[in-house]
């Protein structure tokens, strides 16, 4: 069972979201906020697989904050965050500080269920009307300075609109000029965005392998997630 948090500040939006995970067999949703100091402190106490966070929440923590908060966890759930806005700049802050994919509100039913699954099985899930959207912002936009600070109290000092973000990667071409002819293969293929079947198929190994591989390479880049390695190899030249 996948056990989802709620974190949006209009309760008819998390209403209507319950409702729709909820009719689902194998999601149930665990707790509901309405900001994310209530959200993290909730995730702190139970066991969330998958945070959908409000990326515009007034007052607080934005769902920049929320998110970094919420990563920053010693077990942290996967982040999916959620915007009315197809080309918001705070999109890609928000996967910058660990989010594992975004979603517009006005998702379908089906959508937002196959998104936790695919959320809850270490998938980045980007919305379609906006995927290109981000990567192009990722590559155009200068790599910002990382902060001196890591951790939950760098992170919620920051709002929407601040330049003091996290970059997609600790110092990443000089990082990825480290890679082995095979890890490039692999970064490039996470960035052109392949599941772990198509990499698996491209590199002959088996599925399972190929997610180690992928693994392994986010824990030497220091990475959180896949959506961060494709803007990375975007950022480098690699895709």
């Amino acid at each position: 069972m996948i056990r989802v948090l709620l974190v949006d500040d209009d309760a008819d939006v998390r209403a209507s979201i319950r409702l729709v995970l909820e009719s689902e067999p194998d999601i149930v949703v665990v707790a509901e906020c309405p900001d994310g100091e209530r959200g993290a402190a909730v995730a702190r106490r139970l066991r969330v697989d998958v945070a959908l966070v409000d990326l515009r929440m007034p007052g607080g923590l934005d769902g920049i904050a929320t998110t970094g908060l919420l990563r920053a966890l010693e077990v942290p759930p996967r982040v999916v965050v959620l915007t009315a806005f197809e080309h918001d700049d705070a999109v890609l802050r928000a996967l910058e500080v660990g989010a594992s994919g975004f979603l517009l509100k006005g998702a379908r039913p089906h959508e937002l269920a196959a998104a936790v699954r695919d959320v809850a099985a270490d998938r980045c899930v980007l919305a379609p009307a906006v995927a290109s959207a981000v990567v192009a912002r990722a590559v155009t936009r200068p790599t910002p300075t990382r902060p001196t600070a890591v951790g939950p109290v760098a992170v919620g000092s920051m709002a929407v609109g601040t330049t003091a973000v996290a970059d997609a990667g600790p110092g990443a071409d000089d990082d990825l000029a480290d890679l082995t002819p095979r890890e490039r293969e692999l970064a490039v293929a996470v960035g052109e965005g392949l599941t772990n079947a198509q990499i698996a198929a491209r590199l002959g190994v088996t599925p399972a392998s190929a997610k180690t591989y992928v693994s392994r390479l986010l824990d030497k880049l220091g990475l959180q997630n896949r959506t961060q390695l494709a803007i990375t190899a975007h950022r480098a030249g690699l895709v």
